[in-house]
């Protein structure tokens, strides 16, 4: 794949994972963008969400060798929380737009979204029955967002990698516990980080991933309209239209990944552009930045 196919790939990615967490598929009837907060329609839909989230905040099993699939641009070892996500990606297309001059406010979402993940979510008085040990947690968002999403995700016989995930993070927060307590321990985990922390936050999430596919949609609308073709058929009496590659785009793959990618943008997101209230993201906020004050002071102090 050369560089135009692959961002073709990233970004058809990119806008399926995020329409297949923001869509009225998941969220209640009645839903508005007016309204302040994201509601699901069941628990097994904001189970789901998480889940999907999880996804989006991971990047695609490497090959034998290391490499991705379709050469897509491998994360450097070291790097901030979001490194190993889709937003890598994004930010690859980003720093060498292919289809259409550089977007500064597509930059400005993806960069919001991965800064806000490599921050701190802090619940106050998390009471770990199993261990009778009670403690003000502190977590990076990325870390518990993946986390609950893969117990949301799979039984506990698959949770090995949380569980040490769990226990490195206990142990940060200066407790050292056992892989057998941590075990027993996990559903409690999920009761506050998923049960509280996630449904709480998932508001403000859906805000970061609606900026994020609404700015990708505005970066691509140049390419939509200089490939967009549309005649009349009086044969079948309907309009028709085809969509012209980029000359550059030579693999069968990419060229079809290209004709869906203008296909969601010609039909737009499936939610409008959302914009939580500030009662949704100031609860945990001031917790979570007196802990990054804390953190920034010690660093500065080193």
């Amino acid at each position: 794949m050369n560089e135009i196919e692959k961002e073709v790939i990233i970004l058809n990615a990119g806008c399926h994972l995020i329409d297949d967490m923001l869509n009225y598929n998941m969220m209640v009837a009645e839903w508005s963008p007016t309204w302040s907060n994201i509601l699901f329609r069941t628990g097994a839909h904001s189970r789901m969400f998480n889940i999907l989230l999880g996804d989006f905040l991971s990047i695609p099993n490497p090959k034998k060798g290391g490499l991705l699939p379709f050469n897509l641009p491998a994360p450097s070892i070291d790097g901030d929380g979001s490194h190993r996500t889709y937003l890598h990606f994004l930010k690859s297309v980003c720093d060498k737009p292919r289809l259409a001059p550089a977007s500064a406010n597509l930059r400005e979402a993806v960069e919001a979204f991965a800064n806000w993940l490599g921050g701190y979510t802090v619940v106050e008085k998390v009471w770990f029955s199993s261990m009778n040990l009670e403690l003000d947690m502190k977590i990076q968002r990325i870390k518990a967002l993946k986390m609950t999403g893969d117990i949301g995700k799979h039984n506990f016989t698959r949770l090995e990698g949380v569980v040490k995930n769990f226990q490195s993070t206990l142990k940060l927060n200066g407790h050292n516990k056992t892989m057998e307590e941590c075990y027993l321990a996990l559903p409690e985990f999920q009761e506050w980080f998923y049960d509280h922390a996630f449904v709480y936050q998932s508001s403000q999430i859906a805000e970061f991933l609606s900026a994020i596919i609404w700015e990708i949609h505005i970066y691509l609308k140049p390419e939509y309209d200089r490939s967009a073709v549309r005649w009349f058929d009086e044969n079948m009496s309907m309009e028709m239209y085809k969509f012209v590659p980029p000359t550059e785009l030579n693999q069968p793959f990419a060229k079809a990944m290209h004709w869906d990618l203008l296909n969601m943008i010609q039909r737009k997101p499936y939610l409008p552009r959302f914009t939580a209230g500030d009662n949704m993201k100031s609860e945990l906020r001031k917790a979570a930045k007196a802990l990054n004050d804390e953190l920034n002071n010690e660093l500065c102090s080193k």
